[in-house]
């Protein structure tokens, strides 16, 4: 449950400070637009608009594509056609709402505190922005891997959340591996499909 609630640590407040990198920027964006969302009346009033929100608000600055293959493995992701590659990623945008949806329902004023950035390596295309998480005085490390894409340098979002060193991708690795093995890629968008449709 601490994993849960911490992989959507971007989507919680951030404290006002400057700061001194764009993808840190886009992380005061998107918490800033969702905790709007969570505390308006039509939040309350309708069931609907968070996840509204989070398709709409937040949804497009994250890298599925990154995601989906990562998660799935490089030679599975090359060996699946283009028609399943697209399902996956559909599939896996899917799951991951319904599971930000979900988690939301916990938030009850948790903290998070941005650290400095430290510049590194390829820091214009690639960047980590790593945070701590007070969740009841429990505090645990939380990072954001965000990359730009090769045709817009100056657009960042996110392709991991790793809480604890624990990545999110990976953590659906195993899972995904299983399914290919029992049924093939076309069984585990099956299942992601039946997943989803619950």
């Amino acid at each position: 449950m601490k994993f849960l609630r911490a992989m959507l640590i971007a989507f919680f407040m951030l404290p006002a400070v400057l700061l001194a990198h764009p993808a840190e920027d886009l992380i005061r964006q998107i918490t800033t637009d969702l905790i709007g969302a969570l505390n308006s009346p039509e939040a309350e009033s309708d069931n609907n608009f968070v996840r509204t929100k989070i398709n709409t608000d937040v949804l497009p600055h994250i890298d599925f594509g990154t995601m989906t293959k990562i998660t799935l493995g490089g030679s599975q992701w090359k060996e699946a056609t283009k028609d399943q590659r697209e399902a996956l990623v559909e599939e896996f945008r899917e799951l991951l709402l319904n599971t930000y949806t979900a988690a939301l329902d916990q938030y009850s004023g948790q903290q998070l505190e941005i650290l400095p950035h430290t510049p590194g390596e390829n820091d214009d295309k690639i960047a980590v922005v790593k945070t701590v998480f007070d969740d009841a005085n429990v505090k645990f490390p939380v990072d954001y891997k965000l990359k730009t894409s090769k045709s817009d340098r100056n657009t960042w979002k996110v392709y991991d959340i790793e809480v604890e060193n624990v990545s999110l991708v990976k953590s659906y690795k195993a899972e995904f591996a299983s399914q290919i093995k029992k049924s093939g890629v076309e069984g585990l968008i099956k299942t992601l499909r039946d997943k989803n449709s619950r």
